[in-house]
């Protein structure tokens, strides 16, 4: 489950060939946009740049838990990170959509910042920008329980690993890091008797901790 990687000289180089590979995972999230859970094996036609697409081909993603994330960590993302000075912006590559910033597209425009509530729909497009700006390191973690999450790039910018344009965000000691990563430990895989893997029912997987549960009423509370 693993994609092709480009290798660069320079921090230039491979921040377009992040922006590509997003790219190409963003038109397949854009087909899903009635998901309503998370931890499902998807799968998306790939293109290579050495050869003509080929239609056969596919790339399988493992996706974290969906309902966790809308009841438990939203909230909390949308409050730290989703202000119009921030994610909550067009010009971002992990944009977020909500209340306080930007909304998702509506005919009507009857969606207006600082007006009416985030709607799930805006939940939804929220939690598929955070898989698709790593789709394949994304489905590493959920394949590992969630083993090493600061490898994820939504997490490595947060914490200032990684240059981020917004400073650090947060701290590893913060309720809102243990919340997004207690989400991301929800294990949503399990071996299967043919010795591959199989998604875990909705109804069969473990709940977010109460200890985590707290630490996420605690984040999205934060100024």
């Amino acid at each position: 489950m693993s994609g092709g990687s480009v290798l660069s000289c320079s921090g230039r180089g491979e921040a377009a060939s992040r922006r590509r590979r997003r790219a190409r995972w963003l038109a397949v999230l854009a087909s899903i946009a009635g998901l309503v859970g998370g931890g499902t094996l998807l799968t998306g036609t790939t293109t290579s740049c050495a050869s003509p697409p080929d239609s056969q081909r596919y790339t399988e993603i493992i996706m974290p838990d969906f309902p966790t994330y809308r009841d438990h960590v939203d909230a909390y993302l949308q409050r730290r990170c989703g202000t119009l000075d921030c994610h909550g912006q067009p010009g971002r590559a992990y944009r977020i959509y909500g209340f306080t910033g930007f909304r998702l597209y509506n005919v009507d425009a009857g969606l207006v910042s600082g007006q009416q509530p985030t709607i799930p729909e805006e939940v939804l497009a929220n939690y598929q920008a955070a898989v698709a700006l790593e789709p394949e390191e994304m489905s590493r973690l959920m394949a590992t329980q969630g083993a090493e999450p600061n490898k994820l790039l939504l997490l490595r910018k947060a914490l200032r690993i990684e240059r981020h344009k917004g400073g650090p965000a947060m701290a590893e000691d913060d309720p809102g890091y243990r919340c997004v990563v207690a989400w991301l430990r929800i294990r949503v895989v399990r071996p299967a008797p043919d010795g591959e893997w199989e998604i875990i029912p909705q109804e069969d997987r473990e709940k977010l901790p109460i200890s985590a549960q707290q630490d996420c009423e605690r984040a999205k509370s934060f100024p």
